[in-house]
């Protein structure tokens, strides 16, 4: 048996259960990993109200009892008959789109999981989902060339943290990242973008002043509501706009034709799907490790919190309140 935290039934965060169940059993190709770090994703939330779009046809796309967490870094315990063995006792980042890392023990495909250096255990928690969503969008779905510009909405947060630093290692010009209070605006600074405040009703003026009135080559959203028209405003004659999540709600239906105006684009993003693409996924991964490894990417670390307290991190993320990413830590239960 192991500890983890985990709900019988959708709802508020009281429903989130600190308690011991059953340890996991590695399957064929799977580690069994041993967690000392998971973290917390905004999915979580939409997973505990049943709101999280999966394939499979339970209540919310998701099956209960459910353990949540869709990272984790910790040491390799124990590997299914067809995995290689020789990961055993190594300590690795995994992805594990499937959940089950908010917890003491969690499994992994192999091809899913990357050898890290033995330090900075929150550094590399706080990788995968976040970072190959930001890693992806940009390399996958928009495709950016050196020298573009890029408008990161809700850069203080995990993911758009991390693609304002990852959209310069790959060679951005000018990089702009939306918040709502001085002290986020700040920390955007501190990241080396340029940044908008989306509470001023004109704000889309700006990245046109500060681009020349051409406007940016991609836009990262995933917040959705009014703030999904006012980036038309500022993205430029055949510009790439990426959503990747809707914090606010869809908002209004779009007119497909208006992409003509200007040779635009418009995506959605969701990592699940690049579950058909392991290729993808591992060299995100990989990039991801080693960008930290050499101190390229330094990934933002709100808070720390035991195990046991996952409910507050997940308070955190929905009142807004962390800048930066928040792990949990396994040991310390």
């Amino acid at each position: 048996m192991m500890k983890a935290i985990y709900f019988e039934a959708f709802g508020d965060r009281e429903v989130l259960k600190f308690g011991e169940v059953p340890t996991p059993r590695p399957r064929e190709t799977e580690l069994l990993i041993e967690v000392r770090r998971s973290s917390v994703n905004y999915v979580d939330i939409r997973e505990r109200q049943g709101t999280y779009n999966r394939p499979e046809t339970h209540v919310g796309g998701i099956e209960l009892p459910r353990i949540s967490g869709l990272q984790a870094v910790g040491f390799v315990v124990d590997t299914g008959p067809a995995a290689d063995r020789s990961w055993i006792g190594r300590k690795v980042l995994a992805y594990t789109p499937h959940g089950g890392a908010y917890a003491q023990f969690v499994t992994a495909e192999t091809d899913l999981c990357i050898e890290i250096p033995d330090s900075d255990e929150d550094l590399y928690a706080a990788l995968p989902t976040q970072g190959l969503t930001a890693y992806l969008t940009l390399t996958a779905s928009s495709r950016l060339q050196p020298g573009e510009s890029v408008l990161v909405q809700g850069a203080s947060g995990g993911v758009g943290s991390l693609a304002v630093q990852i959209a310069k290692i790959l060679g951005a010009g000018l990089v702009f990242g939306t918040a709502s209070t001085q002290e986020k605006l700040s920390f955007i600074r501190g990241l080396g973008a340029e940044a908008i405040d989306y509470t001023h009703e004109d704000w889309p003026q700006l990245v046109l002043q500060n681009t020349g009135g051409r406007g940016v080559d991609i836009v990262l959203e995933s917040i959705g509501g009014d703030i999904f028209e006012k980036n038309f405003e500022c993205l430029a004659a055949f510009g790439r706009y990426v959503v990747f999540g809707s914090t606010r709600g869809p908002g209004q239906p779009i007119a497909p034709r208006r992409l003509m105006q200007k040779c635009q684009t418009l995506t959605g993003f969701y990592v699940p799907v690049f579950l058909s693409r392991p290729e993808l996924l591992h060299a995100g991964l990989q990039f991801l490790v080693d960008a930290t490894r050499i101190g390229k990417l330094r990934p933002s670390i709100a808070r720390t919190l035991p195990l046991r307290e996952a409910a507050e991190g997940q308070r955190l993320l929905e009142a807004r309140e962390a800048t930066g990413i928040i792990t949990l830590d396994a040991t310390s239960v």
